[in-house]
């Protein structure tokens, strides 16, 4: 095989990369929400405003448009809007507990940027 073959090779591995990391029991606490509720629809990754942090994402059931980015986890689908691809790429969703139960959450690398002015004091 030719070195530009190898490289085309390695670049298309690469791509087909899912954009979006569930954890194992991330994915046991979907599918235990998805029993409950009684749902079958994707589950959709969307940007819900600036935190301390920087961006922050939350999910919902919602129905697959066709300029979304269609992603199939173990039984569910996830999906998002194309414009979201950069900043998901290295997302996480995890489980959590919280006092309502167990959940989930959609972890992002933090870019720096915050809503606050560099500073939390005032995010309380």
């Amino acid at each position: 095989m030719g070195k530009n073959n190898y490289i085309g090779w390695r670049l298309a591995r690469l791509e087909a990369k899912p954009m979006v990391t569930v954890t194992p029991k991330a994915t046991e606490t979907i599918k235990a929400i998805l029993t409950e509720e009684k749902k079958s629809e994707p589950i959709r990754i969307f940007f819900a405003g600036f935190s301390c942090s920087g961006p922050s994402y939350m999910m919902g059931f919602d129905k697959k448009k066709d300029t979304d980015v269609e992603l199939k986890v173990d039984g569910f689908t996830l999906i998002y809007e194309k414009g979201l691809e950069d900043e998901l790429k290295e997302a996480v969703i995890d489980s959590i507990d919280t006092p309502q139960g167990p959940g989930v959450v959609v972890k992002v690398k933090s870019s720096g940027a915050s809503s606050c002015g560099g500073s939390c004091a005032g995010c309380h």
